[in-house]
């Protein structure tokens, strides 16, 4: 999967406009010019992965080349301009027969900010709790990002329930000192309680509840979640999360 930002796609369709309607007189030489756009249309081609068109487009590139040798201050001749003309006829329809069989796929704006989601979650979290998180957690809401971004709302699910309790038992083998190999969600909680100063009861209550209501169901599998209660979610599990960082 790459990331590319649609000001590419329209400055790489005006490139290909040019191309085709550059006209007698027009000068080759310099910025935005001919063979500028020509060089940067051959760039996008090898960027946007059309390898069809860039074999089809072998005339284009031999055009080019025998453009680049005239002198700094050539125009083009009616014949250079009436050459290029069919030859850019057939790179478009190659380029769009091609084009036809890629699908680019766009990301919606969620209730969270999407590009948060895709390359800062950090952002969404308090100052500096993820960095404290562990590195398994760390995954799980980079992945819980991308896959709400995505629309993937179960998947996300999966990846924040797993991410949170990771940080629960991140938290708990720092409170009593143990570092069991897997603890449980429910027994940590129940012994968090137990302590002569139990964390505060609005942590427990809402990581108990998160257990009951979201955890078991999704680990069983009972659960499909939508896009709209995969981002209530991701605010729940974010809030305990920050409450027990600041806590350590």
């Amino acid at each position: 999967m790459q990331s590319k930002p649609i000001s590419s796609y329209i400055v790489f369709g005006t490139e290909l406009r040019y191309i085709i309607d550059v006209k007698a007189g027009w000068r080759v030489h310099g910025k935005d010019l001919i063979l500028e756009n020509i060089d940067r249309f051959f760039t996008h081609l090898q960027e946007f992965d059309l390898p069809v068109t860039q074999r089809a487009a072998y005339k284009l590139r031999q055009f080019r080349d025998e453009l680049a040798k005239s002198d700094s201050d050539h125009k083009l001749t009616a014949d250079e301009a009436s050459k290029l003309g069919d030859i850019m006829v057939d790179v478009r329809n190659t380029l769009f027969a091609e084009a036809g069989g890629n699908v680019a796929f766009i990301v919606t704006d969620k209730r969270i900010d999407v590009n948060k989601l895709l390359s800062d979650v950090p952002a969404l979290m308090a100052p500096s709790v993820f960095n404290s998180l562990p590195d398994i957690a760390q995954y799980d809401f980079i992945e819980a990002g991308k896959c709400i971004a995505f629309e993937l709302p179960t998947s996300a699910a999966f990846h924040m329930l797993r991410g949170t309790e990771a940080v629960l038992r991140h938290y708990y083998c720092s409170i009593v000192r143990r570092n069991r190999a897997e603890p449980l969600w429910g027994p940590m909680v129940e012994s968090l309680r137990r302590r002569r100063t139990p964390p505060p009861a609005p942590l427990l209550d809402n990581l108990d509840n998160i257990r009951r209501s979201f955890r078991n169901p999704t680990q069983h599998p009972d659960k499909i979640y939508d896009i709209q209660e995969v981002q209530d979610l991701f605010g729940l599990c974010v809030d305990v999360i920050n409450r027990m960082i600041a806590l350590l």
